[in-house]
């Protein structure tokens, strides 16, 4: 799926959902255009994977199940920004290489147009029209609620996280994952001809584990800066738990390569990879500085082979 249809249909779900009111350009900027789309583009990918049949046949359509899915997803993690970004939570200036939206437009605009695209979020599920959709609706609401993505915010913002490394997995587990989770497994859901309760547990521990390694690559990545803010000093687990972070990396990247052979999620893989590679092109360049950071106490070599490796880069 194409970035640029992936745009498409998150300004025609957008669109559907805005009153008539100066409050949609809020909506608009924080939304328009889209970051990496990473997890709508695990939406589709998974469904060309699982049924490229009925893919080829709703791709184009703007209003398809999984159209709904993917831009409900992509809202529902733009929320999550938006609230993040505020002064009261990371306290973000820029976000996307623009400025955050609190700041273009103000605390309570950000505030209440997060609330509104959480909500919105929601409403496209509800329209989805499949066998599975309140399997969906359940595992979305679980996910993502307050024993899902909000408890790891918690776990972030009460500094329990930077305890113990565990609490960091946890973190990461709830916080990033979670959503990776309902992308994936939550496509699979509504792409599986019938219910197949061992290929649906495959799909949670490979999108758990491509969550926890999403995290752990881009908290690595985050060294890849010469001056570190404090913030990054203070909740970078590379800094503080740095040998527990490469053996955990090393064993989910492994593991995952192991549960993509099984699964041929061929499309869903190329995804990725590609993010692999973005993250490469970080890290790779900027080796010195952050083994810098980590006073040359680890070899990272390894996880920088399992990333090439598997995204024959």
């Amino acid at each position: 799926m194409q970035t640029q249809q992936l745009e498409k249909m998150l300004a025609h779900h957008l669109a559907g959902n805005l009153p008539h009111h100066a409050i949609k350009d809020v909506y608009e900027y924080a939304v328009l255009p889209g970051g990496k789309l990473f997890r709508p583009h695990l939406v589709w990918s998974v469904f060309s994977d699982l049924n490229p049949e009925a893919f080829l046949a709703s791709k184009e359509n703007l209003n398809s199940n999984h159209a709904k899915l993917s831009s409900g997803v992509e809202f529902h993690h733009t929320y999550t920004l938006l609230h993040d970004d505020l002064p009261a939570m990371d306290n973000d200036l820029t976000r996307r290489g623009k400025p955050c939206t609190h700041i273009a437009y103000g605390e309570w605009q950000a505030l209440l147009a997060g609330d509104g695209l959480l909500n919105i979020s929601y409403q496209l599920l509800s329209k989805i029209n499949h066998p599975r959709s309140q399997d969906l609706f359940r595992f979305f609401s679980w996910a993502l609620g307050p024993k899902g993505l909000i408890h790891g915010q918690v776990l972030d913002l009460s500094h329990e996280m930077t305890k113990s490394f565990a609490n960091t997995l946890r973190t990461h587990e709830l916080k990033t994952a979670r959503l990776i989770q309902v992308a994936i497994l939550g496509s699979a859901l509504i792409s599986l001809p019938k219910k197949d309760a061992k290929k649906e547990k495959a799909l949670w521990r490979y999108s758990r584990l491509l969550g926890v390694n999403f995290q752990l690559i881009d908290d690595l990545s985050e060294l890849a800066e010469s001056e570190l803010s404090q913030h990054e000093l203070d909740v970078n687990p590379w800094l503080r738990f740095g040998e527990d972070c490469l053996l955990e990396t090393s064993r989910g990247l492994s593991e995952f390569a192991r549960l993509s052979g099984e699964l041929k999620l061929n499309n869903t893989d190329k995804i990725v990879a590609d993010y692999y590679a973005k993250m490469l092109s970080i890290i790779e360049p900027n080796l010195k500085t952050i083994n810098g950071h980590l006073k040359g106490k680890l070899d990272l070599a390894p996880v920088i082979l399992m990333m090439k490796t598997f995204g024959n880069v």
